[in-house]
């Protein structure tokens, strides 16, 4: 049983890093794994009782993430299925393994991003060096040819997840 809930979270992280969302029916599964799973343990009240209590304060921790924009409502609701997967005695660890892996995924995604941009950082300057040299006629000219890249550096979080509750299993 807990081979099909480990198989249910790795299918999410793939999914979210191919296509950058999590589909809801794959949530719905594994917490119905993890529900028969703990119903069939020895005491299934109160594990259940406290696996819900810890998955809403994952689901209402990154709630709060997601209203200040840093978490989409997938990754809110993943959030709250791994709070129910691990319980209360859990949840401080795989919290901390959960930020330390999307610190490191995300200096990787970040240098990913700087390796893509260094072509066009290179343009950039010479388009500004043109703009100190010829006036601010050129730069109108410039400003039409510049791509308007999204800024914000967007990583899926399902794999950090999932590395993070792989560490925090195996720690």
């Amino acid at each position: 049983m807990h081979f099909l809930i480990w198989l249910g979270f790795v299918i999410v992280a793939v999914y979210d890093a191919r296509e950058n969302r999590i589909p809801n029916v794959m949530l719905l599964g594994i917490l119905i794994f993890s529900f028969i799973f703990k119903a069939l343990s020895t005491s299934p009240l109160s594990l259940i009782m406290w696996s819900l209590i810890a998955g809403c304060v994952f689901f209402f921790a990154a709630l709060a993430l997601y209203f200040i924009r840093m978490m989409a409502p997938g990754d809110v609701k993943l959030l709250g299925v791994v709070g129910f997967e691990l319980g209360w005695g859990n949840l401080l660890e795989a919290t901390y393994w959960i930020a330390v892996f999307s610190v490191v995924i995300g200096l990787f995604y970040a240098l990913a991003r700087t390796t893509d941009l260094h072509h066009s950082s290179r343009e950039l300057f010479s388009k500004y060096f043109m703009v100190f040299s010829y006036g601010p006629l050129a730069g109108k000219a410039i400003s039409s040819t510049v791509n308007n890249k999204n800024s914000k550096l967007r990583m899926p979080f399902a794999p950090v997840v999932v590395i993070g509750l792989a560490m925090q299993q195996y720690f």
